[in-house]
């Protein structure tokens, strides 16, 4: 009977493991997805396969993305290696003759690289090009921004056709053909609307730009009060230039009232007499466009950013 009691206990715990795992999964989704495109119905059939194998990993949120990368893999039609998941076995491309195999291996392979973006705080479109170029990708991103482009995708190929000396590398235009089997974006957390969108256009034309403490203006680069004090003023609002005065100058909002375009501000990230240190943009999904080293995207649930997070304000409601 002890041994038995063991036994449960055991069972017990590997069930209640288990499901936080898959709880933690879903909980940390949070690179934004797709709305449902135009997927032939070879493809079609497979979707509750899919979605079943999704959900091993919490990901079910993502099956329009699967359906179109299912779709662009194997050219709508009911192939034997329909996700061309292969190669992520290290195989020549092909040698998988299940399409239920291909599914399972396929689904585990996109849930490592969007594991993989997701703890770097890059984009999905990172994580669907990952998909096809390899998750030396995603690192490659988070060093260049955080955000994909298909010139990153580009650049990536020839420094991987240089290392490697083959004469191509996977497909630069990869996103793109993915895309159009799928629909608008869903909380995506680089796609805004209205005049927020042009907001965003404004900053992200400095991606990349090193960190500069004193810095606001494109000739002297930004530090991260900078940015938006010379920001602003081009969409008619005059701020106050530094973090501190940034935060006392905002409407401070609760975490429920929270949405894109809002202000996240941050304490103690260098020694200094303010308390406030450090602030970046809100836009979706746990994620903010910010001053670092370099300008970019970054998540403020890693851990550091909640360490250090004080709270969030508004200067312009971008929802209104």
């Amino acid at each position: 009977k002890p041994i038995s009691a063991i036994l449960i206990g055991l069972i017990v715990l590997i069930g209640l493991s288990v499901s936080f795992f898959q709880q933690e999964e879903k909980e940390n989704s949070r690179l934004g997805s797709y709305g449902a495109g135009q997927i032939p119905k070879a493809v079609m059939q497979y979707k509750p396969i899919i979605e079943k194998e999704l959900k091993k990993y919490g990901l079910e949120e993502h099956i329009n993305v699967l359906l179109a990368i299912t779709t662009q893999e194997s050219g709508g039609t009911a192939s034997l290696d329909i996700m061309q998941a292969s190669e992520s076995l290290g195989f020549p491309p092909n040698t998988i003759q299940d399409p239920l195999y291909s599914i399972s291996v396929g689904v585990k392979y996109f849930a490592e690289v969007m594991r993989q973006a997701e703890n770097v705080g890059v984009d999905v479109d990172t994580a669907i090009q990952a998909y096809n170029m390899g998750n030396g990708f995603i690192p490659f991103v988070a060093e260049n921004g955080g955000v994909y482009s298909s010139e990153l995708a580009q650049q990536f190929s020839n420094q991987m056709k240089d290392k490697t000396g083959w004469i191509v590398y996977g497909d630069p235009n990869y996103v793109a053909n993915v895309k159009k089997y799928m629909g608008s974006t869903e909380g995506s957390t680089v796609v805004a609307t209205g005049e927020l969108a042009d907001f965003q256009k404004m900053f992200e034309a400095y991606q990349g730009m090193p960190y500069v403490f004193g810095g606001a203006s494109p000739s002297t680069s930004f530090d991260c009060s900078g940015l938006w004090y010379y920001l602003f003023p081009e969409i008619g609002i005059n701020i106050p230039r530094t973090a501190q005065a940034q935060y006392d100058f905002s409407k401070k909002i609760d975490e429920k009232d929270l949405h894109a375009g809002d202000l996240v501000f941050f304490h103690s990230t260098y020694e200094t007499s303010d308390y406030i240190t450090h602030l970046g943009m809100y836009m979706g999904n746990g994620m903010m466009y910010h001053a670092g080293d370099p300008l970019q995207y970054t998540s403020i649930e890693k851990p550091y950013w909640q360490e250090h997070l004080v709270g969030y304000g508004r200067i312009v409601d971008f929802k209104s």
